[in-house]
């Protein structure tokens, strides 16, 4: 029997291993992320159904304010009509009592005038009286002429004469007194006549007045019953309106019930997931380790090679006196006034973005494959980042997170793995976050960084393979 050699496989399946095993814990950071998502859009699908609840029932109280308005508005318009019929009633009771009054001052204007007549017919009477006694006392004063004349004869007749004279000049000053009377009344009697027409005028002015009153009163009853009508066609679209805000709630009631066991649901598989992300890391970082995955290993030698460059730099600045090492160790994190999200600063800060800051720049720009470098102190503290994520706030949160990352503290469970770790490395997976929306899967190689004996935090290489 002849034997054939066993020709070698060109292909080795470990390779595949280790690629299949890095696509995992990609796609498992993948997932996860997809999952947040998720979870926040429940969150905020949650917060809207809140939201729209609470105008539901804002309406709800608003239509039963509606409700009872129109009710008490109902109440008062009758009122109102019981009030303004009262006061139709009272207003005709008053039209017929001006009406009387009319009546009575035309007689009265009647009774003046006639006495007003009378009075002049009394002065003409009067007057003619003073002639006559003018006239007496005239032929009186003829006969005592004549008497003197006659002697002894006349003198009876003179006696007479004198008499009759001086009962003339009573009849004369009677007269004058009767006439000088006479006029006062006249013109008392046309004062009064002249107030009683002025009265009168007043009287039928006020009862034109008042029957306009009457027909603006009867128009406002009429107005306040068509108001009325229109309260009890509101109040009962209302109870329709409440009907349908009823249905409304019950519908928004079980949408709340159905997301929150959707959210619940979602924060569990989150969970899970989460879990089996760190599982897919750790096995990732056990293949990388066992040296199954050559592009990650050049990776990782890339990582220690620039971790350790920046150690070299950073004690040459310790014993050059440019930083010393409590404050390269500060942890007094002081807070950046109005930063969202928020950012800190320690005594490192200043100097870690002229020395680290063109390192990390340099770094990532000498692959392409590289998307960041980054220093992290054992708290997650990054007292400075690459340039373009180093800008000036604006203001504006997704800008601000997305470019905006120096003096952050980000701690991760992945992250907190790493700082627990006393190994030479360790490699990761996990979502790169953008403007807080957005995110980038990258793997990731931890590297710690220890200064003159001392392991400061970690040197992060974050890249891509794809």
């Amino acid at each position: 029997m002849e034997l054939n050699a066993i020709s070698a496989p060109k292909h080795s399946g470990i390779d595949d291993i280790s690629l299949y095993c890095g696509e995992v814990a990609v796609g498992c950071s993948g997932v996860a992320g997809v999952v947040q998502e998720l979870i926040e859009s429940f969150g905020a699908l949650h917060q809207q159904q809140q939201s729209l609840t609470g105008t539901v029932r804002a309406l709800e109280e608003d239509q039963l304010s509606v409700t009872d308005a129109c009710d008490e508005a109902r109440l008062l318009s009758r009122r109102a009509i019981e009030r303004l019929n009262d006061g139709r009633d009272q207003i005709s009771q008053s039209i017929a009592q001006i009406a009387t009054l009319m009546g009575a001052v035309q007689t009265l204007t009647r009774h003046v005038t006639g006495f007003a007549s009378a009075m002049e017919q009394v002065k003409q009477t009067s007057l003619e009286i003073s002639e006559i006694a003018d006239r007496t006392n005239i032929l009186a004063l003829n006969a005592a002429i004549e008497a003197a004349r006659a002697g002894d004869a006349g003198r009876t007749f003179a006696v007479v004469a004198t008499e009759v004279k001086d009962l003339s000049g009573q009849v004369h000053r009677a007269s004058d007194e009767i006439t000088r009377t006479i006029d006062a009344l006249s013109r008392e009697a046309d004062e009064v006549i002249d107030k009683i027409n002025d009265g009168a005028e007043a009287s039928r002015k006020a009862e034109e007045s008042v029957g306009a009153i009457e027909s603006s009163i009867a128009q406002v009853c009429d107005l306040i019953a068509e108001v009325d009508a229109q309260n009890d066609q509101i109040v009962s679209n209302t109870g329709t309106i409440s009907k349908h805000v009823h249905k409304v709630q019950d519908v928004l009631d079980s949408f709340n019930e159905a997301a929150v066991d959707g959210g619940k649901r979602l924060t569990h598989v989150h969970e899970r997931i989460e879990v089996l992300e760190l599982t897919a890391s750790g096995m990732f970082d056990a293949l990388v380790k066992a040296g199954l995955s050559p592009e990650d290993n050049l990776m990782v030698q890339t990582a220690q090679e620039r971790a350790a460059a920046i150690a070299k730099v950073t004690e040459e600045a310790i014993a050059a006196g440019e930083i010393s090492m409590n404050a390269l160790f500060d942890t007094d994190y002081r807070e950046v006034p109005g930063s969202n999200p928020r950012r800190y600063r320690t005594t490192l800060s200043d100097w870690s973005d002229r020395a680290w800051q063109p390192l990390l720049d340099r770094f990532t720009d000498s692959d392409a494959r590289i998307t960041a470098c980054a220093c992290t102190d054992m708290n997650g503290f990054l007292p400075t980042h690459l340039s373009r994520h180093s800008r000036a706030p604006t203001g504006n949160v997704a800008h601000d997170t997305q470019f905006c990352r120096n003096g952050r503290k980000i701690l991760d469970p992945i992250d907190k793995r790493a700082k627990q770790s006393n190994d030479a490395y360790m490699m990761a997976v996990y979502r790169q976050e953008g403007d807080g929306k957005t995110y980038k899967v990258v793997r990731n190689v931890y590297v710690p960084l220890v200064i003159n004996g001392r392991r400061w935090g970690d040197v992060e290489l974050a890249y891509s393979l794809d």
